[in-house]
């Protein structure tokens, strides 16, 4: 278990005789997968993981494993509707010059557009998943395995009741690997498991922080209690209210880097990482 597995990207592709990948970066295993993956398949607890249907990710912590995999699709969701909403303002402009619209219209166009802000909180909010640290393990399954990787359609298709734990998305039963369709590349509890049939309904009893409720329950519910419950501090009222930070210039060298000593995260090449450690000199 670690939660430094890495794996490696590239930001362009030079073809001559031979394709050679440029500009390689090392990025975080587990958030990258969450983030890119065609396909993401779960089991009860969302302790394990497969991407792609061939790269395993097992994580020790269920509660934690399934509030990266909540906060992947709060950003990706967020990510997909920045880029329809900017690829649609490219569309309208060049339909724009084409017809040579009258001046009033350039008014509408500052609608269509995806405002400095969104972008800020955006990056702000993928610097920060990327940053967080879980131990887990990453492995590529074996063909057998990849074989008996799913549970096969179900005969109970009623999906399980978790309110708030994906979400606003609705569950329905994936008619070939089983388990349910959260999204379309995520399936939740359609691994195969050789954990306890009653593993998934052990409840312990647990306390909520901001509502004080005492009650047994799984970690799913837990999670679920938490994104439901009434007493949780909203950011949206704070947030609002803050000057986002500047937007940095993206490079292919650059990393997430949270600074234990200013308590920041910055997006910085490793030239930057030792510049900025030295103002704190």
């Amino acid at each position: 278990m670690s939660s430094k597995h890495q794996l490696l990207t590239f930001v362009s592709l030079l073809e001559t005789n031979k394709p050679y990948l440029v500009n390689c970066v090392r990025i975080p295993a587990l958030q990258s997968l969450l983030l890119f993956s065609r396909s993401l398949d779960t089991n009860g607890d969302c302790s394990r993981l497969v991407a792609d249907s061939w790269l395993e990710l097992k994580l020790t912590d269920s509660e934690s494993a399934v509030q990266l995999l909540a906060a992947s699709l709060r950003l990706r969701t967020h990510w997909e509707d920045a880029l329809d909403q900017q690829l649609s303002h490219q569309a309208w402009r060049q339909r724009q010059r084409q017809e040579e619209e009258e001046e009033e219209e350039e008014e509408e166009e500052k609608t269509l557009s995806v405002s400095h802000q969104e972008v800020a909180a955006l990056s702000k909010e993928l610097l920060q998943f990327m940053a967080t640290k879980v131990p887990y393990s990453l492995r590529r399954l074996t063909s057998l395995e990849a074989q008996n990787l799913y549970l096969g359609p179900q005969t109970i298709t009623a999906a399980p009741s978790v309110p708030g734990l994906f979400g606003n998305f609705t569950l329905s039963p994936h008619p070939t690997k089983g388990g349910y369709i959260v999204t379309d590349f995520l399936t939740y509890n359609c691994l195969t498991s050789d954990t306890d049939l009653y593993s998934d309904c052990l409840r312990t009893f647990w306390t909520c922080p901001y509502c004080g409720l005492h009650l047994p329950l799984t970690p799913l519910e837990r999670i679920a209690h938490e994104n439901t419950c009434s007493e949780v501090p909203r950011d949206n009222a704070t947030g609002a209210e803050e000057a986002p930070a500047p937007l940095q210039k993206a490079s292919a060298l650059q990393r997430p880097y949270h600074c234990e000593t200013c308590h920041k995260d910055f997006l910085f090449t490793p030239t930057e990482v030792l510049r900025h450690r030295r103002q704190h000199m």
